[in-house]
């Protein structure tokens, strides 16, 4: 049998904006997050994979890079970015 796959919304950012954009803002701040700190921001109902997916697709979109980092629990960010992406 297919399992449908559940969606997932983040959270609503400010009109006008994709919705990931306030995340991508926070996450700029520092150059390291854990899974727990971000599942802290954004509440326990979004799909983490697919939140920092969409970031990187975005990011690749602008600057032709990813952003974000994945190490087991730790999230690495290239803040460097920040001025071209925001």
């Amino acid at each position: 049998f297919v399992q449908e796959e559940e969606t997932v919304k983040v959270p609503e950012g400010r009109p006008g904006r994709q919705p990931f954009m306030d995340v991508l803002e926070r996450l700029l701040s520092k150059d390291v997050w854990t899974r727990d700190e971000i599942v802290q921001m954004v509440g326990p109902n979004v799909m983490i994979g697919n939140l920092l997916e969409q970031i990187n697709d975005y990011s690749c979109s602008k600057i032709d890079d990813i952003v974000l980092e994945e190490d087991g629990d730790r999230i690495y960010v290239t803040v460097e970015y920040k001025d071209r992406l925001i």
